[in-house]
């Protein structure tokens, strides 16, 4: 069984519109939009729960805080909502696109990564939501793709790019360094085995740089000198 890494879209992705995730879900009524309004929550959740209160008045910073990270890390998704990594990303909304948080902060979905056959080949990664592990009824996506080299800059320890067959790449943030370590190493070129040093056992024995003399026949040498 392919073991399964857990981790999330990037957070710096962009939310997509609500019509265009899977199954169509229904659009939020006015009134509820009203009702999530950082302003109206915090008069609403004032007199009872000082709490939530202080929550929606963090909720603009919060934002603020999201669009900077979004200018310092980059681009996190590449392509558009129509390829194939709009369609991975769409998919990993779809597994939680009833929780308003996985549609802010990023889904979360275990990672299972094949190795490509020949040097240099694509692999396959497949999403699956953290949930009813085991379950015949869960859903997945697969895709082609391989590693994208991430620019130094905006390199992080917990930061996974991958690239599609057709160019498009999106970023993944696992839940820890290790697990995306787990995840380069289960999509990218294998290792050579080979210990540095020692010689290939198929590899001709190295031949001198020139022959030695024969040694001079001492007998016979002592032989011319007498009569």
């Amino acid at each position: 069984m392919d073991e399964e890494i857990p981790g999330r879209l990037s957070p710096y992705v962009r939310r997509p519109k609500r019509a265009s995730l899977p199954g169509s879900p229904a659009p939020v009524p006015l009134r509820r939009r009203i009702g999530g309004f950082f302003l109206f929550r915090f008069l609403t959740a004032l007199p009872d729960d000082l709490a939530d209160a202080v929550a929606a008045l963090l909720d603009p910073f919060e934002r603020v805080a999201r669009l900077a990270g979004r200018l310092v890390h980059g681009p996190a998704l590449r392509g558009g909502r129509t390829s194939a990594a709009g369609r991975f990303a769409l998919a990993l909304h779809g597994f939680h696109w009833t929780h308003w948080q996985a549609e802010t902060y990023g889904p979360a979905g275990m990672f299972t990564a094949r190795r490509g056959d020949g040097p240099g080949a694509s692999g396959t990664v497949t999403a699956r939501p953290p949930w009813s592990r085991g379950g015949p009824a869960r859903g997945s996506h697969t895709a082609v793709c391989r590693l994208r080299r991430v620019p130094r800059l905006r390199r992080r320890p917990a930061r996974v790019d991958l690239v599609f067959a057709d160019g498009s790449w999106l970023a993944l943030r696992m839940s820890t360094r290790a697990d995306a370590a787990r995840l380069r190493a289960a999509l990218g070129p294998a290792r050579s085995t080979a210990v540095r040093g020692t010689a290939s056992p198929s590899s001709p024995s190295p031949s001198p740089a020139c022959a030695p003399e024969p040694e001079p026949d001492i007998g016979v040498r002592a032989g011319r000198g007498t009569p």
